[in-house]
Order: C-alpha cells, then sequence, then structure tokens
C-alpha cells in the first residue's frame, strides 16, 4: 500500500495560499494599466508636428505649379503625337490649332474640320496660373536661338497639321509657362518627330 510522505518544512504553499484566503501579493491590479501620454508629451508631439507642417506646406505649394505645368506640357506633347497617328491611320490630315487668346486652350480636327477634342489650360491649373509664353527663357527653342514669338506659339497661323504619311506641315514650337517663370517648349519637325524641352534658367539653355 502506497505511503504519504510528510510535507516536512516546506512552507512555500502556505506562502503563497495562507489559510484564510488567497495572497494578495499574487494580485496587483495596477500592472494592467496602461500610463498614456502626459500632458508634457502631447504638447512636444504637437509642437513638431507644427514644425514639420511649416516646412513641408510651403514646399509642397511651389511644388504645386510645376507640377500643373508639366502635366499641361506633356499632354501638349501626346494630342500633337496622337494627331500625328490619326492621320496615318484615317488617311488624312489632322489638325492641332493653338487659341493663345484669352485662359488659352488647343484643338484637334479631324480631315472634315470637326472638332475632335478641346484641351483647356484651365484643367491643369483653375486659377489661370498655366498660359501660353516663354516664361523667364531668354531665348528660342530652335537651333538658332531668337526672340520667342509675344502668343507663345511660332507656327504659322499658330496651327500644325499631319498628312497620312505622318509629315508635319512645318516646323514650330508652342511654349507654356506659369506664374514662376517656368517654361516648356514643345515642337515638331517637317519629318513628323515631336519634341519637349524644359528652360533650364541656371544653364540658360533648353534641355
Amino acid at each position: 500500500m502506497a505511503r504519504l510522505l510528510p510535507r516536512g518544512n516546506d512552507q512555500s504553499e502556505d506562502k503563497l495560499f495562507p489559510k484564510g484566503g488567497i495572497a494578495m501579493s499574487c494580485i496587483n491590479p495596477q500592472k494592467n494599466i496602461s500610463p498614456g501620454f502626459t500632458l508634457m508629451e502631447l504638447i512636444v508631439t504637437l509642437s513638431m508636428l507644427g514644425i514639420i507642417c511649416s516646412f513641408a506646406i510651403p514646399a509642397f505649394l511651389s511644388w504645386l505649379p510645376e507640377y500643373y505645368l508639366k502635366s499641361a506640357a506633356r499632354d501638349v506633347f501626346s494630342n500633337m503625337q496622337l494627331a500625328r497617328r490619326m492621320s496615318i491611320k484615317a488617311n488624312g490630315n489632322y489638325r492641332v490649332i493653338f487659341n493663345t487668346g484669352g485662359n488659352g486652350y488647343y484643338r484637334i480636327l479631324r480631315p472634315d474640320g470637326t472638332t475632335d477634342r478641346t484641351i483647356s489650360l484651365l484643367n491643369y491649373d483653375k486659377s489661370g496660373g498655366i498660359g501660353y509664353g516663354g516664361g523667364n527663357a531668354s531665348k528660342s527653342a530652335t537651333a538658332s536661338g531668337g526672340k520667342i514669338p509675344a502668343d507663345g506659339v511660332s507656327y504659322q497661323y499658330n496651327r500644325i497639321s499631319f498628312n497620312p504619311r505622318g509629315l508635319g506641315s512645318g516646323m514650330g514650337y508652342t511654349y507654356l509657362s506659369n506664374r514662376n517663370g517656368t517654361a516648356y517648349a514643345i515642337g515638331s519637325w517637317i519629318s513628323g518627330i515631336i519634341v519637349i524641352r524644359k528652360w533650364n534658367e541656371r544653364k540658360g539653355e533648353w534641355e
């Protein structure tokens, strides 16, 4: 028959579970309470956020006009390429006509003279910050330099057409700029090649 061993002098169980109830040292209600934020920590965090915003917001606002202008210039480039491709596909002459009056816009005309699409420069900057013109550029984007036209378009009659072979009706540039003086030149050659260039004010040249 199994014998029960005496407990001896081991009093650990009695210390953990003394007679009369559970030891209070085993339960600490304060250990599961989150300390949270102090008022000083909150003030420091808000101050740091304010300092970051004071630098970030002006930089963002100065970047926006450059973004708007770049988008407008790239769309002129893309739409001129589109007009050339459609001329080849339709076996007819598509034209791009630049209207420099008012807020400025341009149209793509089909061979029958109807309008395929109209693009307003206000679509890019609702405040009217983008327009035709050379901005701070001191010379034209042509190889010989020269003066930029007052209305910002050097094409004859402010239009360029493409024939069914994809050839252009002439050489020229359309200049777009914003209030910061940043300028882009979008042009085409007789061969139908379309280019886009940006004025580098530091170097004083088109790139």
